[in-house]
């Protein structure tokens, strides 16, 4: 196959240096060799994604030739659903006849419907593809952002880069798949003795729709007068440590369930185990220093209802509230919390009294609570 005049095609247009012109070429060339096309050169330059090129190819990107409609058809689903379930993955919307689908697609949609023939309800599958969805789109940036901070280097050209991340790609890429899978199997395995089903579930076929847990939100105190002070990435990395962070102090039974631009969400079937990771977390954030902010925690129990890894109800509003009330520095409790848990060694706790919250229509008791320091032995 003739290599195309690609100067000719525009494709080397505003290249003024005659070292990255060189590396453009080098790199068109090696793309048109390993089967690009021109079309596909020339989209990528237009869209600025010349140098991702190689690492497209390197994660086995297949000719698109499908419309959404013809998915739909080979795969025997029906076009509405398809529409519904490429939303809940927060894949971008392609124009109507669009063909932006290939062969993978067709069989990623014939899996669905086996799903849906097993008896899967559709609301579920769309539950399930929303988390997936969002979790795999965070652990992609996650990806590509360390991608980037470890194989650019200074003076690099887009060639360098590009065959430097395919590289890595190759290398690294098939090893992401099966850690996936067996965190996602060590997830399910604590999540089913979690979720332990009793005889009157049994006996009814259904989970109860609530049940009752513990609720914490922590969250760094002048985070937003921060962010008029310091950069972006600074603030970006201030909320980095503080997800860190919060994943080191919520072992079993505590889960933390999100992170909220300067806050975190914690669950926990028993109120002590979360009691005592939210005040480990707040001395662990007075122990950064100044450069890093305070902490306040709210915590309660109750009912809620868990939907796609996300919880719901009176505990989860009320946890929220009573952290912004929180004082820098503090973990502020319910006296809930307070009566299941004040015989249990550890804890100092103190009546802050009656308080109205913020869209809580019964004024709450609350308590201050803190580590008890532990007791010198007498010689």
């Amino acid at each position: 196959m003739a290599t195309p005049d690609f100067a000719a095609a525009g494709l080397l247009d505003g290249i003024e240096d005659e070292r990255e012109r060189r590396a453009r070429l080098d790199l068109l060339e090696r793309l048109h060799d390993d089967g690009a096309t021109l079309d596909e050169l020339r989209e990528a330059v237009e869209e600025n994604r010349l140098l991702l090129l190689p690492v497209e190819r390197a994660l086995g990107a297949k000719e698109s030739r499908y419309t959404r409609e013809e998915v739909a058809e080979q795969a025997g689903v029906d076009l509405d659903f398809m529409r519904m379930l490429w939303r809940a993955l927060g894949m971008p919307e392609p124009s109507p006849g669009e063909a932006v689908f290939d062969d993978d697609d067709v069989d990623a949609a014939r899996t669905v419907g086996q799903i849906r023939a097993a008896g899967m309800p559709d609301e579920g599958i769309l539950e399930i593809s929303r988390v997936m969805g969002q979790s795999l789109s965070r652990l992609s940036s996650a990806v590509g952002g360390v991608f980037s901070e470890t194989f650019i280097e200074e003076g690099d050209t887009e060639r360098d880069v590009g065959e430097r991340f395919a590289a890595a790609t190759r290398a690294l890429a098939p090893t992401l798949a099966p850690i996936i899978t067996y965190v996602f199997d060590v997830h399910q395995r604590q999540q089913l003795r979690r979720n332990m089903i009793g005889r009157a579930e049994l006996a009814s076929g259904r989970l109860e729709g609530s049940r009752p847990v513990s609720v914490a939100f922590a969250d760094l105190v002048g985070f937003t007068r921060l962010g008029e002070s310091v950069a972006a990435p600074e603030l970006g990395a201030v909320a980095g440590r503080l997800e860190r962070m919060a994943s080191e102090h919520a072992s079993d039974p505590v889960r933390l369930v999100k992170m909220i631009g300067d806050a975190a969400m914690f669950v926990s079937y028993e109120p002590e185990p979360l009691l005592a990771a939210t005040l480990g977390l707040v001395a662990d954030a007075d122990a950064q220093g100044e450069d890093f902010p305070q902490l306040r925690v709210g915590l309660t129990n109750g009912d809620a209802i868990g939907r796609a890894g996300d919880w719901f109800g009176r505990p989860v509003n009320l946890a929220s509230r009573i952290c912004s009330f929180a004082r820098a520095g503090s973990v502020l409790t319910t006296s809930e919390v307070h009566d299941t848990l004040e015989g249990a060694d550890g804890y100092r706790w103190t009546r802050v009294g009656r308080r109205k919250l913020k869209g809580i229509r019964e004024d709450v008791t609350l308590y201050r609570v803190r580590a008890q320091a532990p007791q010198a032995q007498s010689a």
